[in-house]
């Protein structure tokens, strides 16, 4: 059984949120998309960014105003957003003595299909 505990989980701060990386998970998974929990402190947002991969975001805990372009909605605990390629996103944390908690999932990035071509090339299951 492969367990990853969260006190020895590592978290780093990146794109403006403290982030823990799931999967790739080095030496049990390394599966064509890509997943983190992030979290985004009391009273602050994520950096405004976008990337080539599609993403989707579960709110876990708390509740902020998600942008992506132009557009914002405030968004609670089950909610879900879909973040399209290329288009700039934040997320922004509406409390300020609650972190922000999401669940993030990417793929089909130019890495992620090269990937899939060279497992679909070799016949191999992805791990």
């Amino acid at each position: 059984m492969n367990v990853l505990r969260r006190r020895d989980a590592e978290v780093k701060y990146e794109y403006g949120c403290d982030l823990r990386r799931i999967y790739p998970w080095s030496g049990v998974a390394s599966p064509v998309w890509g997943t983190a929990i992030a979290s985004v402190r009391p009273g602050e947002s994520t950096h405004p960014h976008s990337h080539d991969e599609l993403e989707t975001f579960l709110v876990l805990s708390g509740k902020g105003h998600m942008f992506i372009e132009s557009e914002c909605e405030e968004l609670v605990a089950g909610d879900v957003v879909f973040i399209p390629r290329e288009k700039q996103h934040r997320f922004a944390n509406l409390s300020h003595e609650e972190p922000l908690v999401f669940l993030t999932i990417w793929w089909d990035s130019p890495e992620a299909r090269q990937r899939m071509a060279e497992l679909l090339a070799t016949g191999k299951q992805d791990s």
